[in-house]
């Protein structure tokens, strides 16, 4: 996987030319079926599909209006399915107005009213107005495509039995799916229920193992370790262009320590898009775990000059004050962090963590108290607040902080915690 992932970070830095020979062999069935015959609007949808799902939306655009334009008003099923996969191309590139012009050329043909009812719906969860899509989909029946729709209408609102129910009658009326179980895992995960998410998103790779989002889901969830990284290098060979997944891959990349590695899926996400914020937080975070702390302040800076309330790079630059001995500064910047976002419980420990590095111990208690009361289940807050604790004398209270770290869900080292316990006295 190695010789992959070198491989897809030099194509993302060479020029759009080249880049495109990255899917060749991944849509080289789907290319041999539109030549073999190029008026079959199946063959067409199949490649659009296929275009899209790799990241290259002008390309499947143009494949999906050639096998549009062939049909030549006859044939209302295939009209509709490729205007379908028409909208969401536009989707994809959240463009929501086109999306919604193509779901109405849909929804025109004959037979077409129930499809583009659901193809509305999904412009609308681009903007996630999960009320309006559920509008929509109240006049669509009972199809597999409605069904998917209303599971992600309903986990918007967090309605977790009828997302759930919804999603499982998507699986028992298309049993091959992935999209189900992809949405349903993602769900799951961001509603901190991890370990059911993952089963999902096992699934949905099991059924589409190229399929990039699932990859990207999948990868994202795991604990970090080689799984994380052997399933986040497929979703970035499946779609270079694919920042979140070269994100995350070098976030995971530097908590394994494997630093070269990371600075280079870091640089892919910069090359793909210098215009997100997310992709000059991770180069930071490369430097700042190479020991270069004014690289990571240059690196935040510009993250906040693309987002000025990015709560990330307020973060980063809160960890390089404090990596350098500023906890004064450092603190200003963890504070502003955690006043943007408010659900993020790693703030608190970072800055429980800074201040135990530079003595601040009532602050340091006040901080990881803070994180476990406003995060009571996770772990890395109360292992903080043990640290701070023991760092300020109080074994007993450490100790419990230590026991409830051992319970709770989150990312620690449960050996290295055990192994502070065996010290308190």
């Amino acid at each position: 996987m190695r010789v992959l992932r070198s491989f897809c970070v030099c194509l993302v830095a060479m020029t759009s030319a080249v880049t495109v020979l990255a899917q060749e062999s991944a849509l080289d069935s789907a290319r041999a079926a539109v030549r073999t015959n190029g008026n079959d609007p199946d063959a067409a949808v199949a490649l659009g599909r296929a275009l899209r799902r790799a990241g290259r939306y002008a390309e499947a655009v143009t494949e999906l209006r050639r096998g549009a334009a062939t049909l030549a008003g006859h044939q209302a099923d295939a009209a509709i399915k490729l205007h379908m996969e028409l909208a969401r191309t536009f989707i994809g590139q959240r463009d929501f107005s086109q999306a919604m012009v193509e779901c109405r050329v849909a929804s025109a043909q004959t037979g077409g009213a129930a499809p583009g009812h659901v193809c509305t719906a999904e412009a609308y969860l681009l903007w996630r107005r999960g009320t309006d899509a559920l509008t929509e989909l109240q006049q669509a029946g009972r199809t597999y495509e409605s069904k998917v729709a209303e599971g992600r209408a309903l986990a918007l609102q967090l309605k977790d039995a009828e997302a759930e129910a919804a999603f499982r009658d998507a699986m028992t009326l298309k049993a091959d799916a992935a999209e189900p179980h992809l949405h349903l895992g993602r769900f799951w995960v961001d509603t901190a229920k991890p370990d059911a998410g993952i089963i999902e998103l096992k699934k949905a790779v099991e059924l589409e193992p190229s399929n990039p989002d699932a990859l990207y889901e999948l990868g994202r969830a795991l604990p970090v370790g080689p799984e994380a990284v052997t399933v986040l290098e497929k979703a970035t060979h499946e779609r270079t262009n694919h920042l979140d997944a070269w994100v995350r891959l070098a976030e995971v990349d530097i908590s394994l320590g494997k630093n070269a590695e990371a600075r280079a899926a870091a640089a892919a996400a910069l090359h793909i898009n210098p215009q997100d914020a997310s992709s000059h937080v991770v180069v930071g975070r490369v430097a700042l775990a190479d020991g270069k702390a004014d690289d990571a302040m240059t690196a935040a800076r510009a993250a906040l000059g693309v987002m000025a309330n990015s709560a990330p790079a307020k973060l980063l630059l809160a960890d390089a004050y404090a990596s350098k001995g500023d906890i004064d500064l450092a603190l200003e910047q963890y504070q502003a962090a955690y006043g943007i976002d408010r659900q993020n419980p790693d703030i608190l420990v970072h800055a429980a963590l800074a201040c135990i590095k530079a003595s601040r111990l009532t602050s340091a208690r006040a901080y990881g108290t803070t994180a476990t009361h406003d995060f009571p289940t996770w772990a890395p807050a109360w292992a903080a607040l043990g640290d701070a604790l023991a760092a300020d004398g109080d074994a007993s209270g450490a100790r419990t902080a230590y026991d409830k770290a051992l319970l709770a869900h989150g990312p620690i080292d449960a050996t290295a915690i055990r192994a502070k316990m065996a010290t308190l006295h």
